[in-house]
């Protein structure tokens, strides 16, 4: 991945993450969907995370986008387990996740496991069915 954050438009969309972030935390954490406390507090500890990366990239440590670590906006090509999906999903805010247009939430089990992950890494997704096994193979952020 090759961006500049000379780029007014990735400048742009990365500020009003951070935005969406600070002004729907609460709500986020509090909107009651959680299966446990420990599911609250990784989702909050996955907030900071990500907050401290975006502001690590605007401040000019583009090591993240370098190596191409999946932010909300990322189309995200993944094999999980033996099978390589044939369309990449793309990372979205919950208004604008819509499955049959391979848009999945950042707050999904799918989203929380790809978030901050760079491709070539494995990840362990837990569902309400069990847990895969899931390869990121290529990262393209937009």
């Amino acid at each position: 991945m090759s961006h500049s954050l000379g780029t007014v438009s990735l400048r742009e969309e990365l500020v009003k993450q951070l935005v969406y972030l600070d002004e729907h935390k609460f709500s986020i954490l509090d909107r009651g969907t959680w299966d446990s406390p420990a599911e609250r507090a990784e989702v909050q500890t996955m907030i900071k995370s990500y907050q401290a990366t975006v502001e690590r990239i605007l401040s000019g440590d583009n090591d993240a986008l370098e190596r191409s670590m999946v932010l909300v906006g990322s189309r995200v090509s993944l094999r999980i387990g033996q099978e390589t999906l044939d369309e990449p999903y793309r990372i979205v805010i919950p208004g604008e996740a819509e499955l049959d247009e391979f848009c999945i939430s950042l707050w999904s089990p799918m989203g929380r496991g790809l978030i901050l992950a760079c491709p070539g890494e494995t990840v362990t997704i837990q569902t309400p069915f069990g847990s895969d096994e899931v390869l990121i193979l290529d990262n393209k952020y937009e």
